[in-house]
């Protein structure tokens, strides 16, 4: 390993690895403990920062966007019965559809994104003043708190995920709702070559958190998961509340 690591990033007991392959000059390490994978060597936020400042991302919209948002409209209503007036934050709104399916339904919406390309896209596309700059710690630091956090493949992104979840427990209102949905690196659908899977492509994603690891993540910071979504394929999609 380029750093040896004391203890998982994700579970914090004891790290103990197994090898899970390579992709993209990186090597695929696992949690014995949780079962989490991770990237060899972990990027950075420097590392991350010049990488995308190197590639210049020229975001586009998906084929359907009326599609992706009449969908999230859907998978909301699911989350929370409530939505008159409720705080709606989505923690990586990338080109804005839930974001404005929020604002839509009737919540006082707001999407945030730590890369500016996206939200120079979201806020051409959308309504600009729902839009902001700005990372999960920063946004946590103002003390601004949701009833609803809304989380899509957030945290295989994250650099430091127990500060990113410390921070999400801190916007988390009392009695809200967050809802999470992440790729599982130890799903029982798993290509048998964790490698071959086409969603792994580090440095754009690192950390592939299994269900164990993220109830350790959870539990540090006095969350719960109240409900897991069935799914097909290698998937978490969870509603978490605090204890």
């Amino acid at each position: 390993m380029t750093e040896k690591l004391a203890n998982c990033r994700i579970c914090f007991k004891p790290f103990h690895e197994y090898d899970m392959g390579e992709k993209n000059d990186y090597r695929l390490i696992a949690c014995e403990a949780c079962g989490s994978v991770m990237t060899d060597p972990w990027p950075g936020p420097a590392d991350l920062e010049k990488f995308f400042g190197d590639i210049q991302p020229e975001i586009v919209h998906l084929p359907d966007p009326l599609r992706e948002i009449a969908t999230i409209k859907t998978l909301l209503m699911k989350i929370t019965p409530n939505f008159a007036g409720r705080r709606f934050l989505d923690i990586s709104c990338r080109q804005g559809y839930a974001t404005t399916a929020a604002k839509e339904l009737g919540f006082q919406a707001k999407g945030i994104d730590p890369h500016d390309f996206f939200i120079t896209f979201a806020k051409d596309k959308y309504d600009s003043n729902l839009f902001e700059h700005i990372s999960v710690p920063e946004y946590a630091a103002r003390k601004e708190q949701a009833e609803v956090i809304f989380s899509i493949e957030s945290f295989c992104e994250q650099p430091d995920p127990d500060g990113y979840m410390a921070a999400l427990s801190k916007i988390l209102a009392s009695g809200g709702v967050m809802y999470l949905q992440e790729p599982d690196g130890n799903s029982f659908h798993l290509p048998r070559r964790f490698s071959r899977w086409n969603f792994v492509d580090p440095p754009m994603n690192f950390s592939y958190i299994s269900m164990d690891g993220m109830k350790a993540l959870l539990d540090r910071h006095g969350l719960k998961i109240q409900k897991k979504f069935f799914v097909w394929g290698p998937f978490m999609r969870l509603i978490v509340v605090k204890k």
